[in-house]
C-alpha cells in the first residue's frame, strides 16, 4: 500500500514538473546569446541597419547585444549606452506617469482632460469636454493621428486650443480605437499642469531617478551628445536629430537599451528593481486591461496587450524619420526583449516579437 502510495507521488511529480517544462521552457545563457546574434545579425543584413541596441531579461539574467554603428560618419560604435530616438515608445512612459499619478489620488482617470488645460477648462458641450484621461491613454478619444489632421501645424499652443474647441470627431468619443500622437501629447500636458511640474521634472522623479536610469531624457546636454545616435531615413541618408517642441507626451524622449533594461524589469517586478510600493502598484495598473479592440489586442494604459499562441505579450513600438524601436515583454513568465535601431525601417517590432516567441519556446 505505501510503496503504491509512493508510486503515484513520483509519478504525479513527474507528470507536474513535465507540465511545468512545457510551460515555461528554459533555454541555457549560451543558447540565448547565440540565438539573440542570430536573429539580429540576419536582420540587420536584411534590412540594412547601421546600429542595433538589444537587451533581453531571460530567467534571471541580463543579455546586452549591441550591433553595427551608431553613427557612420563618425565609425562610433553601438554600445548599451548609445542614446536612441524612442518616438512612440515615450508614451508608455506618459502612461506610467499617469498610472502614478492615480495611484497617489492627484487625478483619476475619468477626469475630463479639459480640467487640466488652461484656455479650455471653460468649454461647455463641446466634443472636446466628453474626452477623459482614460481615453486619451487608450487611443479611444477619437483624435486624428497628428495636429495635420486638425489642420494646424505643430509647435504652436495657441492654434492648438482653436482647433480643440472646433474639432468634430467622426464618431463618438470613447467608441472606437484609434492611433493618436495628439491624444498623448495633450496627456502629457494635462500631467504637467496637474502637478505643477515641468515633464522632464515628472519623469525624473516618479520614473528616471527612482529606476536609476541615467540615459533617459528629452534633450541631449553636450557631455551626452557624443552617446546620441544619428537617424537614417529609409533610403540610408541621415535623418534630422527630432526635435521636441510642445507635445513632449507622445514621442519626445531619448534612452538607452541599458535604461530601457531597467524599465522593462521594473515592470516585470522582478526582485531587487528599486520599485517603491507606489510605483510598483501604478506599474500594476497601466498594463492592466482598459479598451478592447479585438479579440486578440488589448489597450492598457499606452500599453498593447498582444495574445499570440495563448500568450500575453505586454508591447510598445516607436518610428520617427530616423529610427524604428520596440519594446515587449511576458509578465507572467518575466521574460522581454529591448531593440533600439537607428533606420526608419529597422522594423524592430519584427526583430521583438520574433525573440520573443523563441524565449517562450525555449529555443
Amino acid at each position: 500500500m505505501r510503496q503504491s502510495l509512493i508510486i503515484s507521488l513520483l509519478f504525479f511529480l513527474m507528470v507536474l514538473n513535465t507540465t511545468a517544462a512545457a510551460v515555461q521552457p528554459y533555454m541555457e545563457p549560451l543558447a540565448v546569446s547565440q540565438m539573440i546574434d542570430r536573429m539580429a545579425v540576419s536582420h540587420q543584413r536584411k534590412h540594412d541597419i547601421p546600429g542595433m541596441a538589444i537587451a533581453v531579461y531571460y530567467q534571471g539574467r541580463d543579455y546586452l547585444h549591441n550591433y553595427g554603428l551608431a553613427n557612420e560618419t563618425r565609425n562610433t560604435l553601438v554600445t548599451e549606452n548609445t542614446l536612441f530616438e524612442l518616438a512612440s515608445i515615450t508614451k508608455v512612459f506618459t502612461a506610467t506617469l499617469l498610472a502614478m499619478e492615480v495611484q497617489t489620488g492627484s487625478v483619476h482617470l475619468d477626469d475630463p482632460v479639459v480640467r487640466y488645460l488652461p484656455g479650455l477648462s471653460t468649454t461647455k458641450n463641446l466634443p472636446i469636454d466628453h474626452v477623459t484621461l482614460r481615453e486619451l491613454a487608450t487611443h479611444s478619444s477619437g483624435f486624428p493621428r497628428d495636429v495635420e489632421g486638425l489642420g494646424i501645424s505643430k509647435g504652436r499652443d495657441d492654434t492648438l486650443i482653436y482647433a480643440l474647441k472646433t474639432w468634430r470627431p467622426s464618431r463618438p468619443v470613447g467608441s472606437h480605437y484609434q492611433y493618436s500622437n495628439i491624444g498623448f501629447g495633450l496627456l502629457g500636458k494635462a500631467l504637467e499642469n496637474a502637478a505643477h511640474a515641468s515633464y522632464q521634472d515628472l519623469l525624473r522623479k516618479t520614473i528616471t531617478q527612482p529606476l536609476e536610469m541615467s540615459h533617459t531624457l528629452i534633450n541631449v546636454p553636450d557631455t551626452g551628445f557624443p552617446r546620441q545616435a544619428r537617424g537614417y531615413r529609409a533610403n540610408g541618408m541621415p535623418a534630422p536629430h527630432y526635435v521636441p517642441l510642445n507635445l513632449l507626451g507622445g514621442g519626445a524622449l531619448r534612452s538607452s537599451s541599458s535604461d530601457l533594461l531597467k524599465f522593462m524589469k521594473a515592470y516585470l517586478g522582478v526582485p531587487g528593481a528599486p520599485v517603491s510600493k507606489n510605483l510598483f502598484l501604478a506599474l500594476q495598473l497601466a498594463v492592466s486591461p482598459f479598451y478592447k479592440v479585438n479579440s486578440r489586442f488589448d489597450m492598457g494604459l499606452g500599453w498593447q496587450r498582444v495574445t499570440r499562441s495563448g500568450k500575453v505579450y505586454i508591447t510598445k513600438n516607436g518610428m520617427n524619420q530616423g529610427f524604428n524601436t520596440f519594446i515587449g515583454f511576458d509578465q507572467k513568465d518575466k521574460f522581454g526583449v529591448v531593440v533600439l535601431t537607428n533606420k526608419r525601417d529597422g522594423k524592430a517590432e519584427t526583430l521583438g516579437t520574433v525573440i520573443l516567441d523563441r524565449l517562450a519556446a525555449g529555443r
